[in-house]
């Protein structure tokens, strides 16, 4: 099944994309486009510049995983063991998951790690190194139903070609000079950044010492703010803002 059989135009994909301003919309964009051409997950790591792609500072954008996976891998302690990522961007071009962890001898924390990712499902997908302006790079990543779409490569060089440009254009956005039109209080940018590292409710009221019905207010008003209703809404609108910076 090649790309040119779905009821997409890519043309008009790479087009939008390129008038987008908003971060959650040019994600939505690549995740509405590659789910047209069969992948249902998608995964996008916005990294710090001249950081590993599992750094705990990564802002993470998912769709399609497992509602506990997710929440697993948005664990510091935890994704940092995933070996995947790291071996895609050396090698500099998509590869698939199990070609990139046959690709070197992993760990014991690693391969505890692939484990839990296969009991959860997680059995075959595609990396794919995105490379910035000024060294801002990324990675993304997406599975296929069914999985034999994977192995289509006019499909991998369709949601590559999209994922670059998506990655381009939000680097673009993040490099720009933006004046900030949201005002958050000293606690509330602290909380953001919490968000944005993946911290939960509860750790945040942890981290801050104050109590956890006080951080689901400060969590509340952050969102109502940045007018967004998740957390990876909230991370994405504080960076284009300015607010966060990676």
């Amino acid at each position: 099944m090649g790309a040119e059989n779905q009821d997409l135009h890519i043309g008009d994909v790479f087009r939008q994309i390129a008038t987008l301003s908003s971060i959650p919309d040019i994600l939505s964009e690549v995740r509405l486009a590659a789910n047209k051409l069969g992948a249902n997950r998608t995964n996008y790591h916005l990294t710090p510049k001249l950081r590993s792609q599992t750094d705990s500072n990564v802002v993470l954008a998912s769709s399609g995983f497992p509602r506990e996976w997710q929440k697993l891998y948005e664990d510091v302690d935890f994704r940092k063991h995933d070996p995947i990522p790291d071996i895609i961007m050396q090698h500099g071009e998509p590869m698939f998951w199990q070609q990139a962890l046959a690709s070197r001898r992993l760990n014991e924390n690693e391969k505890r790690f692939v484990k839990q990712m296969e009991a959860h499902g997680l059995h075959q997908g595609i990396g794919i190194p995105l490379f910035g302006p000024k060294g801002r790079n990324a990675y993304s990543s997406f599975t296929f139903d069914p999985t034999e779409l994977i192995f289509d490569d006019q499909i991998i060089a369709t949601v590559a070609g999209l994922a670059g440009a998506a990655h381009v254009k939000i680097s673009n956005i993040i490099e720009k000079k933006h004046a900030r039109k949201v005002r958050l209080s000293e606690r509330e940018a602290q909380v953001i950044q919490l968000i944005a590292h993946g911290h939960s409710n509860k750790t945040i009221a942890s981290d801050l010492e104050i109590s956890r019905s006080t951080a689901d207010t400060y969590v509340r008003r952050v969102f109502a703010k940045l007018e967004v209703s998740d957390r990876t809404g909230a991370s994405m609108k504080a960076l284009e803002l300015g607010i966060l910076r990676l």
